[in-house]
């Protein structure tokens, strides 16, 4: 199956570089503006998320709701961070 999937992108690659190629300068400058536009805002959305989270922390924060851990307690946390890590991993791969 993987070599039909291989020959399908490598079809699909030809034929995108084929566009690409015909392209006259102007539509290859809307080509790259609508590409950097994308990742744009790909990043803001990402930056929004990110500031969501900030906002989310300091209201726990504030909250009192968090763990205080010291550096007795450290390791634990540090195993238990690592061992959801490598779930969330094999359960990414198992997909």
């Amino acid at each position: 199956m993987s070599q039909s999937i291989a020959t399908i992108n490598t079809r699909l690659i030809d034929s995108l570089t084929q566009i690409i190629i015909s392209l006259s300068e102007e539509e290859y400058r809307i080509l790259i503006e609508k590409i950097q536009l994308s990742r744009f805002n790909d990043s803001q959305e990402n930056i929004q998320s990110l500031k969501q989270d900030i906002a989310l922390g300091i209201a726990q924060l504030q909250n009192g709701q968090y763990t205080e851990y010291d550096e007795n307690g450290l390791p634990t946390l540090i195993d238990s961070i690592k061992a959801r890590g490598k779930e969330r991993l094999q359960g990414e791969s198992a997909e």
